[in-house]
Order: structure tokens, then sequence, then C-alpha cells
């Protein structure tokens, strides 16, 4: 795909790349989010609006604010998105409610929150903090190297750990779990902790790249559907336990990179959602397909 948008590009150069990797920033971010809690056997339908909180709070506290004082704002805005993360995953494992009943309902308070910060589009984010993350128009290495120091420093680490493993384990089985020793209350809210942080960065990146705060339910609903989207056409089992969030990531450049490829074509932008929708769907199915096949063998 990336060889399809090179040959409908004139001049195909670092601005086109820079709008590759920064606009797949966020969304890969998010699919990380999605991902590791649908890995331990739920789903997630408050990360868009985890993100756009961490977009509002974090344009609120960094207008003119110094570099410093923004990096502080940025580790503080990451640190109580896992908080109420993970807040909500304990919540899930009390109460004994599904994850989508609880997590729905705190995607609208999370959207509230926002609005109590920002009651409009406001806020701005520091220069320097934005170059840093997303680069200029024609830098694209900030940006994938910010994606991939935070899936080897962040997702590798907990994957190999003791919480990672009991991550699969519950996804997997959770009786089984219980009965290898796993506390599976544990394990959940561990996986709603660790998406929190990726959901608190991919809010953070939001504001570098427009360089400003919108609380907005509409930006969270498309955030949580695409996050949704690239899980599945990332190969990670809805049911649990099975994936990797490598598929995600490179799932999200997928997903950005149909648009734009549809639209370089000359498709109506309404029949390219329609279409972006169709390929994702066959991809789905055909991977469905093929697992059968590999289990009737």
């Amino acid at each position: 795909m990336i060889l399809v948008r090179y040959l409908q590009v004139e001049n195909f150069g670092g601005f086109e790349l820079r709008a590759l990797t920064a606009g797949s920033l966020m969304l890969a971010l998010l699919a990380m989010a999605q991902g590791v809690v649908v890995l331990s056997g739920g789903i997630n339908l408050a990360v868009g609006a985890l993100m756009v909180l961490a977009n509002c709070f974090s344009a609120w506290l960094m207008e003119d604010a110094s570099l410093g004082t923004s990096v502080l704002v940025a580790v503080l805005t990451v640190a109580g998105t896992a908080l109420l993360s993970g807040l909500m995953g304990w919540i899930v494992t009390v109460s004994g409610m599904p994850d989508i009943v609880v997590t729905l309902a705190l995607h609208f308070a999370f959207v509230g929150l926002a609005l109590l910060i920002l009651g409009g589009p406001g806020g701005r984010a520091n220069p320097q903090l934005s170059q840093l993350i997303v680069g200029g128009f024609s830098n694209p290495w900030p940006a994938l190297l910010w994606l991939t120091g935070i899936y080897c420093l962040i997702w590798i680490p907990f994957r190999r750990s003791r919480a990672g493993i009991a991550t699969y384990a519950i996804g997997s089985d959770r009786q089984a779990a219980f009965l290898a020793g796993i506390v599976v209350k544990r394990a959940r809210v561990h996986a709603y902790v660790v998406s929190g942080v990726f959901a608190g960065l991919a809010g953070l990146v939001t504001t570098a790249l427009l360089g400003s705060g919108s609380p907005q339910e509409s930006i969270a609903l498309g955030a949580l559907l695409g996050s949704v989207a690239a899980v599945v056409l990332g190969g990670v089992a809805l049911s649990g336990g099975r994936g990797q969030l490598l598929g995600p990531v490179l799932a999200a450049f997928v997903l950005t990179l149909i648009p734009a490829i549809l639209l370089s074509l000359g498709v109506n932008p309404n029949v390219a959602v329609l279409l972006e929708g169709l390929i994702i769907i066959g991809v789905v199915m055909l991977g469905g397909l093929l697992e059968l096949r590999r289990r009737k063998l």
C-alpha cells in the first residue's frame, strides 16, 4: 500500500512520509490501548474518550507553558489516564458487570470531564514538544521513533512479565488461569492500567499534532471505532488470549493509507468509507477462513 501511495504522489518524500507516520501514531497507540484489554478477554469502549480527555487536559495546562513544564504535564497526563483506566478496570472486576457496560458508561463520563476542562476547542501545545513528538512538516522520524520506543520499552517488557503472561492466560481461559494460581481480578486491572498508559500517550500525540484540545464526543467515538477496527484487522482474537500488538500497529498504518489511496483515485469520500469497511470485512473473513483451515489440518 505504501508503494501504491508512492506511485500516486508526484515527488513523494519527507512531507508524505511525515503525514503517514504522524497521522498513524495516534491510531496505533489507541489500537495498542484497545488490544491489551481485548487480549485479557474484555473490551474497552472508553479508550477514545480517555484520549480526548488527555488531549484536553494537556492542551489546557500546556498553554503558554515552557518546555520543561510541558514535559511535566505530559507525564502527569499519562499517569492520570493510567489511574483512571485502572479504576475503570477495578470497577469492572468488583461490580461483576460486563466490560462493555462499564466502559460505555465511563466513555460519556470522560467526555463530560473533558468538556468541563475545555468548554470547546482551545488550549495550546508547546511548539517544541510538538516538534519532539511528531516532527516538522517533512520529518517523519520523531513519530516513528516514538512508536518504536513505546512498543519496545512498554509493551515488550509487559508482554514478557508475569502480568503480561497473566493477561494472555485470563484471556484464553479465566477458570483455568484461576486454577493455575493467577489472581484474575488483579490481572484484569493491570491490563486496564497499561491500556490507560497507551490512551494517555495517544492524547498527547493528538495535542502535539493538532496543537490544541477539542472535547468533542464525535472524536472520541471515531477514535474508538478506529481502535477496534485496527485490533480486528491486526489479528487479535476478540475472544481474548491470542494475538500480538504489532498487528494492530501495522493495521493503523493500513487504515490511514486506505482513505488517502481511495481519494487519490477519485473515489467519492462517502463511497471511500464504504469501501474501507468492505476491505476490513474481507480481510477479517479471509483470516477466519485461514484459521479454520489451519485447525482442520
